[in-house]
């Protein structure tokens, strides 16, 4: 019994221990493999899988850009025809009007005069009033005393005459210029609708023919769209324009500033905006102060060959893609790229429709 004991504890004995050096023996063979360098290969074309496939075809591509814009009512500048003096302004901002109401009145030059003339009567009346007044005080005192008031009533009289003399001579004349040699000149409202703007000239501000005085919007004026300022040398070599408001898109036609509007706004520090009229009219589904996205086709072409933008790669040698051959095969191929939208980019030489390229996630 103790000979068989001493043999089967020995058997583990042995067995502990090499199993110890086969442990030792990975550990050193591992280690040893880890000290060694690994050769790396370096990838010459990128792993396609699924998803990364993109396909060269034909279609339609354009280059946009967005600007916000908004939705304003047309409106007429109205003026005189005739040099003269600013009467007066009868409208203000807001006020409805209807077709042939009076907005503004023109005098001519002698419009001071008249001016002139209106506060010398006034004040001839103050102080005829006040001489009236003081003469009948001195007759009262006169015959409050009991003494004879008749030649304080003459003169009383005398003056009385003198002074509506004096008076009427002024309002003959005030008459005579405002109803003969002056007359006024009018401008009026063009049709049904309200006042937009109004100058701020003061009554009896000079003004030249053809200085804006108000602007009206009426029935029969339009609407347009309004937005960020491009100009005409820019505009004309644009595509086209068009507008989406409330989800449904319009064609538009670009408007150039007039140069003097923009001298004149160069000149105040204020800065232009460009407006768009609609081809066709919208109609009621379009109402003025809506926002609108100002589309701008700087440029379009139609039936070119595509292909995804992540698919075209640049390095020192130019633009090139991978093209995906049988079997996962990729073959780099050189490129002229045209027009992108940004998805898209057209593809002039390098690739030929219905062939696959890698894309870039």
């Amino acid at each position: 019994m103790r000979q068989k004991g001493y043999f089967g504890v020995r058997y583990m004995f042995v067995r502990r221990a090499v199993t110890a050096m086969l442990i030792c023996a990975a550990m050193m063979t591992l280690l040893t493999s880890c000290s060694e360098p690994v050769e790396k290969k370096e990838l010459l074309a990128p792993v396609v899988s699924v998803g990364e496939i993109g396909v060269c075809e034909r279609g339609d591509i354009a280059k946009l850009m967005v600007k916000d814009a908004h939705v304003e009512g047309d409106f007429e500048v109205l003026s005189f025809d005739a040099d003269g003096y600013i009467f007066e302004i009868f409208s203000n901002v807001g006020d409805e009007v209807g077709k042939g109401d009076a907005i503004a009145a023109l005098t001519s030059a002698d419009f001071e005069e008249i001016m002139t003339l209106e506060q010398e009567i006034e004040e001839i009346k103050k102080e005829n009033e006040k001489r009236r007044k003081y003469l009948e005080a001195q007759v009262k005192l006169k015959e409050k005393n009991g003494e004879d008031a008749e030649e304080e009533r003459l003169t009383c009289e005398k003056e009385e005459a003198l002074m509506d003399l004096k008076l009427s001579q002024k309002e003959a004349r005030y008459k005579k210029l405002k109803e003969e040699d002056i007359g006024y000149n009018y401008i009026t409202a063009p049709g049904d609708g309200h006042v937009v703007a109004v100058s701020s000239s003061d009554q009896g501000a000079y003004i030249t023919a053809g200085t804006p005085v108000a602007a009206v919007a009426t029935d029969e004026t339009g609407m347009f769209i309004s937005g960020a300022y491009i100009p005409e040398k820019e505009a004309v070599g644009y595509d086209s324009f068009y507008a989406i408001i409330n989800g449904k898109e319009y064609p538009l036609t670009y408007v150039p500033v007039a140069k003097d509007v923009l001298a004149s706004l160069s000149a105040a520090s204020l800065s232009p905006k460009s407006r768009f009229t609609f081809v066709t009219p919208p109609g009621d589904e379009v109402s003025i102060g809506d926002y609108a996205a100002l589309i701008v086709v700087a440029a379009k072409k139609e039936n070119v060959l595509t292909v995804p933008v992540n698919s075209v790669y640049t390095d020192k040698d130019g633009r090139f893609v991978y093209v995906i051959l049988e079997g996962d095969k990729k073959e780099r191929r050189e490129v002229v790229t045209g027009l992108s939208d940004g998805a898209r980019i057209e593809v002039i030489e390098g690739v030929r429709e219905g062939e696959s390229v890698y894309v870039e996630n």
